[in-house]
């Protein structure tokens, strides 16, 4: 066992040498020190906002499981929010709001950094507006570039600051920064309008079906999951995927290239990438608009 001391606190770190991504020789500690870098651009996203854990603790080909309550042996010092729970009564989450945080969560083997749309104590005001573009059947990230920059036109329209990010896998998410003064049913049934219009534009590869089974070979337009509860993973977030992959911040431009692939984007090559481009997503952080009238 290694400890770490760090900002006046101090951080056990366990199984430094275990591979999670076995394919690419990556270990436990790659991806705490790839945390440890990438602090000063992930956790302004992660700030207040509760954390679903999701612990893979034997690598990206082990199992995993979701976790919500902040387990019981966490620091003292590890920040919670008490939220009410229809089971439970309520359920301590976890708020990573510092660098020791980052670093603790990330020796639970939490590979992915899941949070809510929403920041304490406002939780029931989003202070962001996600389009979740979700490749279904033969389709894929080609597909979801083609959809989200129908978005773009439908965004630019009304005038409104948005960031794209690949998810990591084969999707694209796009952030809309809003003023925290809309209940996530509004939020929501804004977005549905806007991906109706996709849909509408594009019938025969977008679709709004909720029903896995019904949307055949179609890219999914989700807005749904901008809900109370919900989690997305972060921009910068590392995802268990072969090639290592990460949520990454993009410019629209960059989704004019018809090479371009998530697999491009991963642990080995993000901080260089920030070092040229810095952080894509600052608008998100920076910006509050209002949502227009569709």
């Amino acid at each position: 066992m290694n400890m770490l001391q760090i900002e006046g606190k101090e951080v056990k770190l366990t199984n430094l040498e275990k591979l999670y991504w076995p394919e690419l020789n990556l270990t436990k500690g790659d991806m705490i020190n790839y945390y440890i870098k990438m602090g000063p651009y992930i956790l302004p996203h992660l700030k207040n906002r509760p954390f679903s854990m999701k612990p893979y603790p034997d690598g990206i080909d082990g199992k995993s499981f979701y976790q919500k309550q902040c387990p019981k042996e966490a620091p003292d010092w590890l920040e919670t929010f008490p939220i009410n729970s229809s089971k439970k009564g309520y359920v301590d989450w976890c708020l990573i709001n510092d660098l020791p945080s980052l670093i603790w969560i990330a020796n639970r083997a939490c590979i992915e950094m899941h949070t809510w749309f929403s920041r304490v104590p406002n939780l029931d005001k989003p202070d962001i507006a996600v389009l979740d573009i979700d490749p279904s059947g033969d389709t894929g990230f080609k597909e979801s570039q083609i959809i989200a920059k129908l978005f773009k036109i439908i965004i630019d329209e009304l005038k409104l600051t948005a960031i794209p990010k690949t998810s990591g896998a084969t999707g694209i998410h796009i952030y809309i920064p809003i003023e925290p003064i809309y209940s996530f049913t509004q939020v929501r049934e804004f977005l549905l309008k806007i991906c109706r219009i996709v849909e509408e534009a594009n019938p025969g590869l977008a679709t709004t079906e909720r029903n896995v089974k019904k949307r055949g070979s179609k890219v999914y337009l989700d807005a749904v999951q901008n809900a109370s509860g919900k989690t997305i993973p972060a921009p910068y977030s590392l995802r268990p995927t072969p090639q290592a992959t990460v949520s990454t911040p993009l410019l629209w431009k960059e989704l004019e290239d018809d090479n371009l692939l998530p697999t491009k984007f991963t642990i080995e090559n993000t901080i260089s990438r920030l070092s040229q481009t810095g952080d894509l997503f600052r608008a998100v952080l920076n910006e509050r608009q209002i949502l227009p009238i569709v």
